[in-house]
């Protein structure tokens, strides 16, 4: 009884930080402007002390309310292939008096550089309490396993076989279009972020992000993220079938797990082993595709 004593006390004291937060004018809930990544919108939500946001169609957040819950810090991840460290990093924001801006710095991990971030909030029709769809919210399940679904509105979804290994490294292959993913996995494969090869011609930058015990949610882009290819941004919506799926399955289409992907603790120059690895992904997707 204590522990659920406990529990209950801690609770009661995050809301009660939360409505002084709120009272005080701190709401980090809301639509922003996303001009100083790839434009689009930005999508916040807060739960208790924790900050959930996606940020134009290619990438989320978590970080932690600090400083009376004026300032969040955290970590990003956008989709994208090549040097992991590249589309991942770390922020730091503040919001103005008025709850109407915030301001900041944000960073890639493979650079010790650090660029401005500062964003407007935006008002109807955009949503004032996005839906935790909208800001991926996680859940405690993973998004290994088979799902079934596709681009929202796709009139021929198909199955999805999902796999991660023991090196961070998440490989799929899927149905309608025929095509294969791969990536990296977040909070403990709660989260992908990668690319997607697909048949069709629409390869490009993917995010997932596991929303409910049989729901995974995410966007896919044609091509790397770029401000003037983020109209080809489309949500997809898969749906659980089964909490697991055989590797032979997940490496149906593509490659495989090849080799360990460019990441934190990867060379920093390209060895002669990538470059090989490299010449071998295009030759298979040239017979493929």
């Amino acid at each position: 009884w204590y522990r659920h004593w406990t529990m209950a006390r801690t609770l009661g004291l995050l809301a009660f930080l939360a409505a002084i937060a709120l009272a005080h004018g701190i709401n980090w809930s809301g639509t922003w402007t996303a001009n100083n990544r790839y434009g689009g919108v930005m999508y916040s939500c807060v739960k208790g002390e924790r900050w959930y946001a996606t940020f134009s169609s290619g990438g989320f957040m978590n970080g932690r309310l600090i400083e009376g819950g004026r300032t969040v810090e955290g970590n990003w991840w956008e989709g994208g292939r090549g040097n992991r460290n590249f589309l991942q990093g770390s922020f730091r924001l503040t919001l103005s008096a008025d709850g109407e801006r915030f301001d900041g710095v944000w960073n890639r991990f493979q650079t010790e550089d650090s660029f401005r971030w500062h964003e407007n909030r935006l008002g109807a029709p955009y949503p004032a309490q996005p839906s935790d769809a909208q800001c991926l919210v996680p859940v405690r399940e993973r998004l290994t396993g088979t799902f079934f679904g596709g681009p929202a509105g796709d009139t021929s979804p198909g199955e999805y076989k999902i796999c991660a290994d023991n090196l961070a490294q998440v490989y799929g292959s899927f149905t309608s279009p025929l095509g294969f993913l791969e990536g990296w996995t977040v909070d403990d494969t709660t989260g992908f972020h990668g690319y997607r090869y697909t048949n069709d011609g629409l390869s490009g930058a993917y995010i997932l992000r596991s929303t409910g015990t049989n729901e995974v949610r995410g966007w896919f882009w044609r091509g790397e993220l770029a401000r003037q290819t983020i109209k080809t941004a489309r949500e997809e919506v898969l749906t659980r079938t089964a909490f697991s799926a055989k590797r032979e399955d997940c490496e149906a289409v593509g490659p495989g797990f090849l080799t360990r992907l460019r990441g934190p603790s990867a060379a920093s120059s390209v060895s002669v082993g990538v470059a090989f690895v490299a010449v071998l992904l295009a030759a298979v997707l040239a017979v493929l595709f």
